[in-house]
């Protein structure tokens, strides 16, 4: 309101009442009786503008910056106020005015540099305002002279008839014509860039799809359009993370948690940061954790007043600053992005449970067939091992019932009685071993199967098996010899009762097929092993059937033929042993039809760290 009384009253005496020279200037003015209150108005404006400047301070980033080029160019107003002195008959010589010639300096350097005023949007204002005001003021005047010169004036008869259709006919132009003037504006000061279409257009690309990396394209194709940024990366928060961590969409390596520096003013205080800035307010920290990102101005994503994702801009290509019409821009767009992103993301993620959903359902489809077919080799194996062992166990059973029966009816003379009773015994203890090798089987076979490895006296091993398997070569009338070495043999890593149980596996398995001739047990340390080989003179393997002798149940077609009561369970358990034991292994050395075979069963010398508990191999 002061300033309006002032402007008007300025054309009167009471302001200024004329102009006369004084001290080394030829102008000054003399001053009315109301120049004294513009004077005291003047300065106690100064004060409180230079005040509010200072509150404005506290401002962050940018703003802070323009206030401060403010307050500096507020010297220019000292220098002009030094005029009064001049004006009141002070003889105070008013040479700090050259500060005054500074003011348009420095606001011009703020308005360019901090981006003062939001330059670009007050020059599109009043350059439309102008344009529109002199569209207005040609119709006008084009109008009155259609008045005067063809309608009898203005307010004839005539003209008053036709002022409606004027109006009409202005209505009509004006909205063309503002259309024009916007349009001319965004080529001028936008670069072709019109915001307001930009947002229409982005509004409708952003509705167009639901797929999050076409989105994020959308929005970079914008960003580099309109801010001229080289480059935008998406950060958004998973929506399985108890603690708040943005991944990078593109780049899941690339994350923002709570320990790092953006976190706070971004996520917590979503404030928006421009590199340039920090940089002058000396924020090193913060600087060198954006050029990790290779970001120039980080902004929050706001959705519901909650901070959903974070963008990342990078430099502009042609290298300028992001200005403050760059910023208010970025705020309008960034909601809608934020709303499109965060529906795509849903559906995304939507999209991704349905696919894993699937993919479960076939990998329990697969796993139940698969459940399925190993069920029927289970019962398969079942019904083969009642048949195999029915046969096994019916065949010495039904010798010991036979010579049982005979001896009570007394049919059997006493000159063979004793052969009929050896033959049952050697019947009763094949029957033991079939028990034995069945039990020994289904433990290996189940979950419950564990060997303790630890290191073993071999030595100790070899004997007893020594003078057990002694007295069976007696019985069967083969030559058995074993060459262990007079050193003392280092222990091994293996577990006692199963490699006892392995090593008589082999022995006795040259036993059931050596009908006549010899067995050799030769046993040689190495620097790391010790090999245990049975060599015997029996029936041999035929070379195609070699494959499956390791196999539960698998007996070759001449070993069925020489010995019937095979359980063919032998080897399988040595196999089985050898399997839980690192470093063991089984093999067939030699083979050759009706000479014989070679069996080498290799075990580990035992190290440090042991024992150790394995679980046994299916």
């Amino acid at each position: 309101m002061c300033s309006i009384f002032f402007f008007l009253v300025n054309p009167t005496k009471l302001f200024v009442q004329g102009v006369f020279p004084k001290y080394i200037f030829n102008y000054v003015c003399d001053a009315g009786p109301l120049y004294i209150y513009y004077a005291i108005f003047y300065f106690v404006s100064f004060i409180f503008t230079t005040a509010y400047l200072f509150v404005g301070l506290r401002q962050p980033n940018v703003d802070r910056y323009q206030v401060k080029y403010v307050i500096l160019a507020q010297l220019g107003a000292v220098g002009g106020g030094s005029v009064f002195f001049l004006t009141f008959n002070l003889n105070w010589p008013p040479y700090i005015m050259i500060l005054y010639a500074f003011y348009p300096l420095i606001i011009a350097y703020a308005i360019i540099k901090y981006r003062l005023m939001g330059i670009k949007v007050l020059a599109s204002k009043v350059y439309t305002y102008l344009l529109i005001s002199a569209f207005s003021l040609v119709f006008f005047h084009i109008t009155i002279f259609v008045d005067f010169y063809f309608l009898g004036g203005i307010y004839s008869y005539k003209a008053l008839m036709f002022s409606p259709w004027i109006a009409v006919l202005y209505s009509i132009s004006l909205l063309p014509v503002l259309n024009k003037i916007q349009s001319s504006s965004d080529v001028i000061f936008y670069r072709n860039n019109a915001p307001r279409q930009i947002i229409k257009d982005l509004s409708l690309e952003l509705s167009s799809s639901i797929n999050l990396y076409e989105l994020i394209g959308i929005t970079s194709e914008i960003f580099r359009k309109v801010l001229a940024s080289e480059s935008l990366k998406v950060y958004l928060k998973k929506a399985d993370e108890k603690k708040e961590v943005f991944y990078c969409v593109l780049m899941e390596e690339l994350k923002v948690g709570p320990t790092s520096l953006i976190y706070k003013p971004v996520v917590k205080n979503r404030t928006v940061l421009v590199r340039d800035e920090l940089k002058r307010k000396g924020e090193t920290a913060l600087v060198k954790e954006m050029d990790k990102s290779e970001a120039k101005l980080i902004a929050p994503l706001v959705l519901r007043n909650k901070v959903i994702g974070l963008l990342y801009l990078g430099e502009k290509v042609d290298g300028d600053a992001y200005t403050r019409e760059d910023i208010d821009f970025l705020d309008i767009i960034s909601s809608q992005a934020a709303v499109a992103i965060e529906n795509a993301r849903l559906y995304k993620e939507v999209d991704d449970f349905n696919k894993t959903l699937k993919q479960k359902v076939d990998v329990q489809t697969k796993e139940i067939r698969e459940k399925a077919d190993h069920l029927k080799k289970l019962m398969d194996m079942r019904s083969e091992f009642l048949d195999i062992t029915s046969h096994q166990l019916r065949t010495p059973v039904t010798v010991i019932k036979g010579v049982l029966s005979m001896l009570e009816e007394g049919s059997i003379p006493p000159s063979k009685r004793k052969e009929f009773l050896r033959g049952a015994f050697e019947k009763s203890i094949k029957l033991g071993e079939i028990i034995n090798d069945i039990l020994r089987a289904s433990e290996m076979d189940s979950e419950s199967f564990v060997m303790n490895l630890k290191p073993v006296d071999l030595n100790e091993i070899l004997r007893k098996i020594e003078e057990d398997k002694l007295r069976t070569a007696q019985i069967k009338n083969v030559k058995l010899d074993f060459k262990i070495p007079k050193k003392t043999l280092s222990p091994v890593l293996s577990d006692a009762k199963y490699l006892e149980q392995a090593i008589v596996n082999m022995i006795n398995n040259s036993f059931q097929y050596t009908l006549k001739g010899s067995i050799h047990v030769m046993v040689e340390q190495l620097s790391n092993a010790v090999v245990i080989r049975v060599k015997d003179t029996g029936i041999g393997i035929p070379k195609d059937q070699i494959p499956k002798l390791f196999q539960k149940f698998a007996r070759a077609d001449n070993a069925v033929n020489t010995f019937t009561d095979g359980s063919g369970l032998g080897l399988f358990i040595i196999k089985q042993i050898v399997d839980a034991t690192p470093g063991a292994k089984i093999e067939i050395e030699k083979t050759e039809l009706n000479k014989g075979t070679v069996f080498a069963l290799t075990i580990p010398l035992a190290k440090s760290g042991w024992p150790l508990e394995l679980k046994g191999v299916k």
